[in-house]
């Protein structure tokens, strides 16, 4: 099975560089596709990505359009509210919004962002904890069972730091919240 992902993984890195299919360039709306690339962050090199796409079929982009509606999804994308939930969900931040809205956007994303890394460590102290727990029934050796129990006694003292530092940076991005507004 290993062997076979290994295989596959130049052929899934290939297909996902393509940015549209055929169909897609031969009925594409080029301010529409701006538009959602703009509303993702994107950025404008992207253009660029569906310019070589669709060339292979003899297709060209309208970069005008396209940057049109670029410029529209990027109005939607670059607001603080959206650098909040960006940077929450674990999306990173690529300096595509115009200066005009870049600092308050890039202000609230740096905000945000410890309060998703923070969430990350506990998370990852509760699936270890799931982990040693699991070992630790499965386990009918007294000696593994005690350096199990030893661990899961860490874990437990780590995971307990990491909450508090989670409520203090939720905590702290409340406060910053509600300073701007």
């Amino acid at each position: 099975m290993r062997y076979r992902v290994l295989l596959l993984l130049p052929l899934l890195l290939l297909a996902g560089c393509a940015s549209l299919s055929e169909g897609d360039c031969r009925s594409a709306s080029w301010e529409d596709i701006g538009y959602r690339d703009g509303v993702k962050g994107t950025g404008p090199d992207r253009a660029q990505d569906h310019a070589s796409a669709c060339v292979e079929y003899g297709i060209k982009v309208d970069r005008e359009a396209w940057q049109t509606g670029y410029e529209r999804g990027l109005d939607v994308y670059c607001t603080p509210e959206n650098a909040v939930e960006v940077a929450l969900s674990g999306g990173n931040y690529g300096g595509v919004c115009p200066p005009d809205s870049d600092a308050a956007f890039a202000t609230h994303w740096r905000a945000a962002r410890p309060v998703y890394e923070q969430r990350q460590r506990v998370a990852q102290l509760d699936q270890r904890r799931r982990e040693l727990e699991y070992a630790y029934s499965a386990s009918d050796n007294d000696r593994e069972r005690y350096s199990i129990r030893t661990e899961l006694a860490r874990v437990d003292e780590a995971m307990r730091y990491e909450r508090e530092r989670l409520y203090f940076e939720e905590s702290r991005l409340d406060r910053f919240l509600s300073g701007i507004r």
